[in-house]
């Protein structure tokens, strides 16, 4: 059988390393995605409903911008 040179060098540990970086940026996204959905949610409340749940406006931008640096770490 007759490999192509294009092909010759790849093999399946490539191709796993690839998916594992797909799958990684997937799941960053993902993360970033419901980071973003937290934030919103959050943002909408007016500060009485904040104060319900014991956070205050700037802890909402603290958490955010935790969660925006961690998300981008990963």
């Amino acid at each position: 059988m007759h490999v192509s040179p294009a092909i010759a060098g790849l093999s399946f540990s490539a191709a796993r390393r690839s998916s594992g970086r797909a799958l990684g940026l997937l799941l960053q996204l993902e993360a970033w995605l419901d980071a973003r959905s937290s934030a919103r949610a959050l943002y909408a409340m007016d500060d009485r409903a904040l104060s319900d749940l014991g956070l205050s406006r700037s802890d909402v931008e603290r958490v955010n911008a935790d969660t925006s640096r961690t998300v981008g770490a990963a």
